[in-house]
C-alpha cells in the first residue's frame, strides 16, 4: 500500500543527481504545453463554455446588475461584424487549439512519462521525451484524443469529468510504457489500476498544495522548481499501481514490459 510520505520520499531519490537534467525536460515540456496526466482539451471546453454564458446572462443585457443596458453596444458589435469575427476567431481558436493538443502536447505529455519512467532507473537521454513522435504515434495520437473527449464531455456536467479525469489518469504513462495499446484497452487498464485509489490520488494532489500556494507568492516562478518533484511524484504512483496492477492480474510482461535502463556511466 503506498502512502503520499513515501511516494515523495521516492521521487526525491529518483531525482538525487538528476534533478536539474529533470527540471530542464519538464520546462521545455511546458513551453509545447505538455501535461503528464492529460493535454488541456477538457479546459478549452471549458472556457468556450463559460464564454457563451457570459455571453447569454441576461442580466448583462438589461442591466440589472449595473444599472445600464449593454444592447446598443451590443447592436452596434453586430452591425460592424465585430460579433461575427469574434465568434470566428474563437471557433479558429479553438480548432488549432484542438489539434495542437492532439498532434502536439497530448504526446509529449506521454514522452515526458517515459522520460520520469525511465530517468527513475538511472538517468534517461533528453531525446527519450520526443520518441514518442515514432511508430505508433498516431495510435498515442487516436487514444488521447478519444480519453480527454470523453473527459472534456463529462466537464460540461462537472462531476462525471472529474471522475473521469481521475478514472483515466493513468493512460499516458500506459501509452509510455506500450504506445500499441488500444483505446479500450488502455482506458480499461487504467480505470483498473485506480479503482480504490481515486480519493487517495486526490490526497497525493492535495499534499502539494502548501507548494503551489507559495508558487502564487512568487508570481509562479517557483513553479519552476517544483514541476520535476511533482513529476517524479506521479511517476511514482504510476509504479506503485503498476506493481497493483502485474499483482492482481489486471495485466502481464507480454503487455507491460518495463521501462529501459539506461548505463550513463562513461568508459
Amino acid at each position: 500500500m503506498w502512502t503520499c510520505g513515501l511516494l515523495k520520499h521516492n521521487a526525491k531519490q529518483a531525482l538525487s543527481g538528476r534533478y536539474w537534467m529533470c527540471t530542464a525536460v519538464c520546462l521545455i515540456a511546458g513551453l509545447f504545453g505538455a501535461s503528464s496526466v492529460f493535454s488541456d482539451l477538457s479546459g478549452q471546453f471549458q472556457y468556450t463554455q463559460s464564454l457563451v454564458q457570459d455571453f447569454m446572462t441576461p442580466d448583462v443585457w438589461t442591466g440589472n446588475n449595473d444599472g445600464y443596458s449593454l444592447y446598443g453596444i451590443w447592436e452596434f458589435l453586430v452591425q460592424s461584424g465585430i460579433v461575427f469575427a469574434i465568434f470566428v476567431g474563437l471557433i479558429i481558436g479553438l480548432i488549432i487549439g484542438t489539434v495542437y493538443g492532439a498532434f502536439v502536447s497530448g504526446p509529449l505529455s506521454v514522452g515526458l512519462c517515459r522520460y520520469m519512467m525511465e530517468s527513475r532507473q538511472g538517468g534517461a537521454p533528453f531525446g527519450t521525451m520526443f520518441g514518442i513522435f515514432r511508430s505508433p504515434y498516431l495510435n498515442v495520437v487516436k487514444v488521447l484524443f478519444l480519453t480527454n473527449l470523453k473527459i472534456a464531455l463529462g466537464s460540461l456536467l462537472i462531476v462525471p469529468g472529474i471522475y473521469w479525469s481521475f478514472t483515466y489518469r493513468m493512460v499516458p504513462y500506459l501509452l509510455a510504457e506500450n504506445p500499441y495499446l488500444t483505446t479500450t484497452r488502455a482506458m480499461e487498464l487504467s480505470r483498473q489500476m485506480m479503482d480504490g485509489e481515486k480519493f487517495h490520488s486526490f490526497l497525493l494532489d492535495l499534499s502539494f498544495l502548501g507548494w503551489e500556494l507559495l508558487c502564487l507568492v512568487t508570481f509562479g516562478f517557483g513553479q519552476i522548481f517544483l514541476v520535476a518533484y511533482l513529476e517524479a511524484t506521479y511517476a511514482e504512483l504510476y509504479a506503485a499501481l503498476r506493481t497493483k496492477a502485474l499483482a492482481y492480474g489486471y495485466s502481464d510482461e507480454s503487455e507491460l514490459g518495463g521501462f529501459v535502463r539506461h548505463n550513463m556511466s562513461r568508459a
